[in-house]
């Protein structure tokens, strides 16, 4: 059986997974940033984390193990224990352990665990889809004058001349009545010129070097606005729907019309009657409130969307006026809910209440 399989895909929807006996998977953002050794820029992303505690705990892992697999929940848990115990004596013989799409486990010094995790996962519900990219190469330092000498090897005392080729091997003209002919020398205001034009050109590559460190984040930032602008700029773009949100906010809403009637549960308190439920087990009944908690009560998963319908219709049948097919998970599954709540109490309460056979595979579930 493939563990690592069903944790990584319970990631995508739950915050925390428990394998019991060995500990707690969650996940962790990780920033963009750039890798010096390897040139490139790496994406944002959200990868896998491991905390060897707690140990127990409220898990979906068993359910969903047990509904894939066939196994009752009493066999699921004795494979943890043979399981854990196999991950235990590999690590303490010096082995390492990998979880598929988890990562890779070992003991450290101190004999505790540690944990890398598969890079390759990515948790990340906003993915923008850009991969790594390559920054470009390094300027270099020293730049060549036309006669190829480099600036660090310019003269640097002014007004120094330069003998002309062969000049250290030839004598001294002997005195004579007539005045020698001196041999030329490169005048002292050429000498001058080209230290400034040196000059020059060291202070022209000492600011590339700061080009470099503002062009190179907005070539990467156009780039990104390139490849994904549909999803910055597009008409269902991200910019577009903060926009549209923030003109919805500012319309003012009309005057609520008055409950036609009301229940008083205490003195100066009154509690408005909820909206009549459809009787009929072939009407589906209406979706929670948006942005408020909801806690389903779940009692079944099918690959067969035609199973799940069929099921919800026979629990409306039954009793369950709000029982309905509510998700569909990333493994193709169709959750199937006995009804829907926004107080846990009352959830667990409801739950409590079920057939004997029903409340042992129902489980809460808070979107």
């Amino acid at each position: 059986m493939k563990i690592g399989k069903y944790i990584s895909e319970l990631l995508y929807i739950y915050d925390t997974v428990i394998l019991p006996g060995f500990g707690s998977f969650s996940t962790t953002y990780v920033p963009a940033r750039f890798v010096a050794e390897k040139n490139i820029v790496e994406a944002p992303a959200r990868i896998a984390d491991f905390s060897p505690v707690p140990k127990e705990g409220h898990t979906p892992l068993t359910r969903v193990i047990s509904e894939q697999e066939g196994m009752t929940e009493t066999a699921v848990n004795d494979f943890y224990g043979k399981l854990v115990n196999e991950i235990d004596q590999s690590l303490q013989s010096g082995k390492k352990v990998e979880l598929e799409n988890i990562g890779l486990f070992q003991l450290d010094e101190n004999g505790e665990i540690r944990f890398s995790p598969d890079r390759n996962m990515n948790y990340l519900k906003e993915d923008t889809g850009v991969s790594h990219v390559k920054a470009p190469a390094f300027i270099p330092s020293a730049i060549k004058d036309e006669s190829g000498d480099t600036a660090d090897s310019i003269p640097a005392d002014e007004g120094q001349t330069i003998p002309p080729p062969g000049a250290a091997n030839e004598p001294e003209p002997e005195p004579a009545d007539e005045p020698a002919t001196e041999p030329e020398t490169e005048p002292e205001t050429a000498m001058r010129e080209k230290d400034e034009t040196n000059n020059e050109k060291r202070k022209s590559s000492g600011g590339l070097w700061w080009l470099f460190y503002i062009a190179i984040p907005l070539l990467i930032i156009l780039l990104i606005l390139l490849l994904r602008f549909d999803y910055f700029f597009g008409s269902e773009g991200l910019f577009r729907r903060q926009a549209t949100v923030e003109r919805v906010e500012t319309v003012p809403s009309e005057p609520a019309e008055p409950a036609e009637t009301t229940l008083i549960d205490e003195p100066g308190e009154e509690i408005t009657e909820p909206d009549p439920i459809p009787s009929d087990p072939d009407i589906e009944p209406p979706p929670p409130e948006t942005g408020r908690p909801v806690y389903y009560i779940v009692v079944g998963s099918f690959r067969n969307e035609t199973e799940a319908q069929k099921l919800a219709r026979q629990l409306r049948s039954d009793g369950a006026p709000l029982a309905m097919v509510f998700m569909q998970t990333p493994a193709d599954y169709h959750r199937v809910c006995y009804g829907y709540y926004y107080d846990l109490e009352e959830a667990e309460s409801h739950k409590a209440s079920l057939d004997g056979e029903l409340r042992e595979k129902a489980w809460i579930l808070h979107r």
